[in-house]
C-alpha cells in the first residue's frame, strides 16, 4: 500500500504540469483542479492504511479502488497530452507555431471536438473520485499515520538452529567467522566484525554460535547478546544489554545518555565480547556503537545485518571483518531438509525422493524456507498424509509458511515506497533466471517507476535503485558472461514472495500453464499487468482476450511457448510491450494504436517487417529487434523524436545466420537516439563519407558498431573512424565488433578520446598493446580488449590506475613466457576480472584487486611447463565465484589444463570465503574438501594459539598458513 502513495504523488504531478503547459478550455480546467485537490486529499488516508497492521476488507477495497482511479487519471493525462497535439497538428507549420497567440488558437480551434471527447471521460473520472471521498469520510480515516508499532519477532525464528551439534554447513563458516573475530594483527584496539547477507540465511545463528564458542573458550571478561530489530526501543534494548553485561548488579536510571555514560564506565577496564544481531539502519547503530570504549584490550563487536552498506559502516575499516554468508549447497540443503521433517537423512518415504530436487532447487540454499518445507513435511509424516507441498509460489499462501513471509515483509515494507514498486516489477520475469540489467531498467524508465531526482537521465536514476536494492541483498547481483552484460537474478523465495505479493495486490497477473499461478477469480479484474508464458492450448481464447479486459494494461510480456500473443488492437495505455523470446506468431495490425507505448522489444521474434505506422509512435523510447528477420527499418522511424534507444541486429563477424539491419539514410546522418545497436559499417560504399556522418551526432552516448579486417587496412576508414571517436563529446560508450584478428592498432593513434567514455569494448580484434590513451579516462568502469603482447609492466599498470574501474575482461593472444604478476597497488574498484589466455600464468600478490569477487579464466592446452598455473587466489580477499572456461572436448585431457585446474581446486578449497566454482558453465560442489581442509586447519590454529597478557592488554595470536605458502609460491615462480 506504500507504494500507492507515490503513485498518487506522481499523478498529481501531472496534472499541475497539465494546468501549467496547457491552455485548457476553462470547463477542462476547473475539473482538473478538482481531480488534483481530491487526490492530494487521499494521500493521508493512505498513508493511514500503509501503517494499519491488519486492514479489513472494507480498508483493503477502498485502496484497491482509489489505485485503479490513480492508474486511470494519470493514463487520461498521458492520452489529453497525446489527443490534443496530434489534432493541433504539432510539428506542423513552423510559422503557425512561431507565435504564441496563434498558437494557442488554433490548439483550441482544431482541438474542440478531441477535448470535449477527453472530458466526458473526465466527467466519469470525477464522479469515482467523488465516490471514494465520500466513502473516505465515511470510514473517518485520521489525516496522520498510525504511530509504528513495534514488531515482535519470535525467537525461534532468529534463532532456527539453536543445538550447535546439529548445524548444518555452517561448520566453515563458524572457522572464518571465528579467525575473523580473534586474529588482531598483533594489536588491541577495539574490533567490528559484521555478518552480512539475505533474510532467512542463518547470520544470527552464525553470530550465536560463534558468540557462544568464544564464550566456552573464557577469553573475554564479560559478554552479551542483543537483538535491535527494525523498529526497536532504544532503552529497552541498551537496558537488556547492560544488565547481560553487569549482571544486574547496578541500578541504572530512566535516560538513555545516564546509561551510555555507565556503560562506558563499566566497559573501560574490561575485555568484552557484544553481539549487535539484527541491525537496521546506521541511526540505531551509532547510538549503540557510543556505549563502547575503545581501551586496547582487543575487545570485539559482532554484527549483523541485512545492508550491505551498512555493514560497510558497521565494520572495522578493513574488508576483513565483513563475512558475507553464503546459501547452503545442494548437499547440505537436502540434509537439513531430511533431518529436520524426519530426523534422519537416511531414513525417508523414498517415493519422495524425485520431489526432493525441486523442493531444493525452490528454496535456493535458504535455511528459513527449508525448514519451513520440513516442517510441512513432518507434519504429513505425523498424520500419514502424502500430498506434496506446493513446489509454484502458492507455497508460500500455506500456513505454516507464514513466518517465511513475515521475515521477507520486514526487508520489503523496510524499502522506501519507490523502491518497492520497482522491485514489484521483478516479478513481471520468470523465477530463477538472469535478468538483463539494460532490459530492467528500460521496462521501470517505460513504466514511469522511476522518479526524476538530481537532474540525471531515467535510466541513470533506475541504476542507482537497483544498486540499492542489491545493497539490501534483496536483488542478486551476477557477472553473465565476458561479454560484459551485467545481470541480476532474484533468489527463488524473494521471487515467490514478489509473486504472492503482485498477486495479493493485482499488480500482476501471471498465466502459466506449467504452474497454474492464476487464481480464476483475477480475470475478471482490470489487469494492469500480464505476463503470459507456456499457456497451454485451451488457454488461446483467455489469450486472445476472450476472458480478459486489457483495456487498462500496462505492461504485456509475452515469452516462451505461450499459445498465443494479445491482439494489439485492444491495448488502448500500454506502456511496454516485451514479446522476447516469443516463439508464436506476431502479428503487428494495430500497432499504431499503441498511443503511449514507451518499450517496444521483438527481440528473438520471427517478425520479418515492421510497418510504417510506426512512425506514429510518438512515445516510444526503446525499439528492440536484435535477432529478428527485419532486414530494414522503416523509413517513418526517422520521425520518432524521442526515441533515445535503438537496438538492431549488426551482423556480428561471430554470426552468420543474423543479417544487418539497414536504417534508413537519412537517419543515419540526420537523426539518431542517444544509444545505437548496432550499425554495420562492413557494407558501406567505398567512401567513408558516412562514417564522417557519424561524427556530427553530438548527442550520441552509446554506440555499437560492425568494423571489417579491410576498413582496418584502408586509410580512409581508419581516419574517419578516428575523427568521428574525437567529435563524439557525449559517447560513453562504445563497442566495436570486428573480425577474429582484425588489427585495431589504428585507434591506438587517437589523440581526443571521448572524455566521458564509461565502456570501451572491442570484440576479436586486437592492439598490440594497450593504447595509452585509455589512462586519461577517468570514467571508464568497463573495458574489454585483446593484446598481443604486455610490452612491459606500464600495459597493466594502465588498467590498474583507472580510478572507476569494475569489470575487465582482457584477452592475451600469446603465450606467457614469464608470470604475469598482479601487484596490491591499482585495480582498487575492480569487481569482475575475466582473462583469456592460452595459459593463465597469474600471479596475485597479498591484497591485490581488493573488490574483486568475480574471476573468470578462458585458457586452453597451451604451456607444458609445470609452473605456467595460477597462484594466490587466496590473496582476492573479496573473491565469491571463480569461473573455468576450456574445450572440454579438445582440452580435457591435456596435461596443462589438468594442472591449472587442480591447483584453483585447491586455492579454491582453501579461500576464506565461500567460493561458487564453475568449470564449464557447471558447479561443482567442493564443500566436502573445504570441510576437510577446515578440520585441518582448526588443529593447526588450535596448537597454535597462544595469549599473551600484558598489563590489562589481552591479544590472541594464531599462526597464519596457507595465504603465506601461496606468496612464497608466487616469488619462487617470479624468480625462476
Amino acid at each position: 500500500m506504500g507504494a500507492l502513495s507515490v503513485v498518487v504523488h506522481a499523478v498529481t504531478g501531472k496534472l499541475v504540469a497539465l494546468l501549467h503547459e496547457f491552455a485548457l478550455l476553462p470547463f477542462i480546467r476547473k475539473d482538473v483542479v478538482f481531480l488534483k485537490a481530491k487526490l492530494e486529499r487521499m494521500i493521508p488516508a493512505i498513508h493511514y492504511c500503509s501503517t494499519h497492521d491488519e486492514p479489513d476488507a472494507q480498508m483493503r477495497d477502498w485502496v484497491n479502488r482509489v489505485r485503479e482511479l490513480a492508474y486511470d487519471v494519470d493514463d487520461w493525462v498521458n492520452l489529453f497530452i497525446i489527443r490534443v497535439d496530434a489534432a493541433a497538428g504539432i510539428g506542423g507549420n513552423p510559422s503557425c507555431r512561431s507565435q504564441g497567440w496563434f498558437r494557442s488558437t488554433a490548439r483550441k480551434i482544431t482541438t474542440l471536438s478531441t477535448r470535449r471527447a477527453m472530458y466526458r471521460e473526465l466527467q466519469e473520472l470525477k464522479k469515482r473520485l467523488i465516490e471514494l471521498a465520500g466513502r473516505r469520510e465515511s470510514y473517518m480515516f485520521p489525516d496522520a499515520p498510525l504511530p509504528a508499532k513495534h514488531l515482535v519477532i519470535d525467537s525461534r525464528f532468529s534463532m532456527l538452529f539453536e543445538d550447535i551439534e546439529r548445524l548444518v554447513g555452517l561448520a566453515r563458516p563458524m572457522e572464518e567467522v571465528t579467525k575473523m573475530v580473534t586474529e588482531s594483527g598483533g594489536k588491541a584496539e577495539l574490533k567490528t566484525v559484521c555478518i552480512v547477507g539475505m533474510a532467512g540465511s542463518g547470520k544470527t545463528t552464525l553470530a550465536n554460535a560463534v558468540y557462544m564458542r568464544l564464550r566456552e573458550e573464557n577469553c573475554f571478561q564479560c559478554h552479551a547478546f542483543v537483538t535491535v530489530g527494525q523498529k526497536p526501543e532504544l532503552k529497552n534494548t541498551l537496558m537488556h544489554m547492560f544488565s547481560m553485561l553487569d549482571n544486574g548488579h547496578q541500578q541504572i536510571g530512566e535516560d538513555i545518555d545516564d546509561l551510555i555514560v555507565r556503560f562506558r564506565h563499566i566497559l573501560e577496564k574490561k575485555r568484552y565480547l557484544v553481539v549487535v544481531d539484527d541491525l537496521w539502519t546506521n541511526e540505531h547503530w551509532q547510538s549503540i556503537k557510543s556505549c563502547f570504549p575503545e581501551n586496547s584490550l582487543a575487545s570485539r563487536i559482532i554484527t549483523t545485518t541485512r545492508n550491505a552498506s551498512l555493514a560497510a559502516e558497521c565494520s572495522s575499516s578493513s574488508s576483513d571483518c565483513i563475512y558475507n554468508i553464503g546459501l547452503l549447497s545442494e548437499v547440505d540443503s537436502k540434509k537439513l531438509l531430511l533431518n529436520r521433517a524426519f530426523g534422519s537423512e537416511h531414513d525417508y518415504p523414498q517415493h519422495l525422493e524425485d520431489v526432493f530436487p525441486k523442493i531444493i532447487k525452490r528454496c535456493g540454499g535458504l535455511p528459513l524456507a527449508l525448514v519451513t518445507v520440513a516442517s510441512m513435511l513432518a507434519d504429513q509424516y505425523s498424520n500419514n498424509k502424502w500430498d506434496i507441498p506446493p513446489i509454484g509460489w502458492r507455497w508460500l499462501s500455506h500456513p505454516d509458511a507464514g513466518n517465511v513471509v513475515h521475515i521477507v515483509a520486514l526487508s520489503y515494507n523496510d524499502l522506501p515506497p519507490h523502491l518497492r514498486k520497482c522491485l514489484l516489477y521483478l516479478s513481471t520475469f520468470p523465477g530463477n533466471e538472469e535478468v538483463d540489467i539494460d532490459r530492467l531498467v528500460r521496462r521501470w524508465v517505460a513504466e514511469e517507476l522511476i522518479l526524476n531526482e538530481h537532474g540525471a537521465s531515467g535510466e541513470e536514476t533506475a541504476r542507482i535503485y537497483l544498486g540499492q536494492l542489491i545493497s539490501v541483498n534483496m536483488v542478486r547481483p551476477l557477472l553473465l558472461n565476458k561479454d560484459g552484460v551485467r545481470c541480476c537474478r532474484l533468489h527463488p523465495v524473494i521471487h515467490d514472495f514478489l509473486v504472492y505479493k503482485s498477486m495479493g495486490e493485482k499488480f500482476i497477473t501471471i498465466v502459466d500453464a506449467e504452474h497454474q499461478d492464476v487464481p480464476s477469480n483475477n480475470m475478471c479484474s482490470t489487469i494492469r499487468r500480464l505476463f503470459l508464458r507456456s499457456s497451454s492450448m485451451q488457454d488461446q481464447d483467455l489469450a486472445r482476450n476472450g476472458n480478459m479486459n486489457l483495456s487498462q494494461a500496462r505492461s504485456i510480456i509475452v515469452t516462451g511457448q505461450a499459445s498465443t500473443a494479445p491482439h494489439l488492437t485492444d491495448l488502448r495505455v500500454v506502456r511496454v510491450l516485451d514479446l522476447e523470446g516469443y516463439e508464436g506468431m506476431v502479428c503487428l495490425d494495430g500497432l499504431e494504436k499503441l498511443l503511449l507505448l514507451r518499450y517496444l522489444s521483438l527481440r528473438g521474434t520471427n517478425v520479418s517487417e515492421l510497418p510504417e505506422t510506426l512512425g506514429e509512435l510518438r512515445c516510444l523510447e526503446t525499439l528492440d529487434v536484435r535477432s529478428t528477420k527485419v532486414k530494414e527499418l522503416p523509413q517513418s522511424i526517422v520521425g520518432l523524436q524521442n526515441l533515445e534507444t535503438l537496438l538492431v541486429s549488426g551482423g556480428r563477424m561471430n554470426s552468420s545466420i543474423e543479417p544487418a539491419t539497414r536504417i534508413p539514410e537519412d537517419m543515419r546522418i540526420c537523426h539518431l537516439p542517444e544509444k545505437l545497436a548496432a550499425v554495420d559499417l562492413r557494407e558501406l560504399p567505398a567512401s567513408a563519407s558516412i562514417v564522417n556522418a557519424l561524427g556530427g551526432l553530438d548527442r550520441l552516448r552509446v554506440l555499437e558498431i560492425s568494423w571489417s579486417s579491410q576498413q582496418c587496412i584502408e586509410g580512409a576508414y581508419c581516419e574517419a573512424l578516428l575523427s568521428s571517436m574525437e567529435k563524439w563529446s557525449q559517447l560513453k560508450s562504445l563497442t566495436i565488433h570486428c573480425g577474429l584478428g582484425c588489427s585495431m592498432e589504428f585507434l591506438s593513434s587517437l589523440s581526443h578520446p571521448p572524455e566521458l567514455l564509461e565502456k570501451f569494448k572491442v570484440t576479436a580484434g586486437g592492439f598490440l598493446s594497450v593504447p595509452k590513451w585509455i589512462q586519461g579516462l577517468n570514467s571508464l568502469y568497463f573495458v574489454q580488449i585483446n593484446v598481443c603482447r604486455l610490452v612491459t609492466d606500464d600495459d597493466l599498470n594502465i588498467l590498474g590506475g583507472l580510478p572507476k574501474l569494475q569489470l575487465l575482461v582482457l584477452g592475451l593472444d600469446f603465450v606467457p613466457t614469464k608470470v604475469i604478476v598482479i601487484e596490491t597497488e591499482g585495480f582498487n574498484e575492480l569487481w569482475g576480472f575475466s582473462v583469456n589466455c592460452p595459459a593463465p600464468w597469474l600471479t596475485f600478490r597479498t591484497a591485490a584487486m581488493p573488490k574483486l569477487t568475480h574471476l573468470q579464466l578462458e585458457f586452453c592446452s597451451g604451456s607444458a611447463m609445470q609452473e605456467s598455473v595460477p597462484y594466490g587466489i587466496g590473496n582476492l580477499q573479496s573473491l565469491t565465484e571463480v569461473a573455468l572456461l576450456y574445450n572440454q572436448e579438445w582440452c580435457a585431457n591435456s596435461s596443462s589444463i589438468v594442472r591449472t585446474v587442480d591447483a584453483v581446486k585447491r586455492q579454491v578449497a582453501k579461500h576464506r570465503n565461500p567460493i561458487n566454482l564453475v568449470i564449464n558453465n557447471t558447479k561443482v560442489d567442493v564443500v566436502q574438501e573445504v570441510d576437510e581442509e577446515t578440520e585441518s586447519l582448526a588443529e593447526t590454529q588450535s596448537s597454535n594459539v597462544q595469549f599473551q597478557q600484558v598489563g590489562e592488554e589481552v591479544v590472541r595470536t594464531r599462526v597464519e598458513t596457507w595465504g603465506e605458502i601461496e606468496e612464497v609460491e608466487g616469488d619462487n615462480i617470479n624468480h625462476a
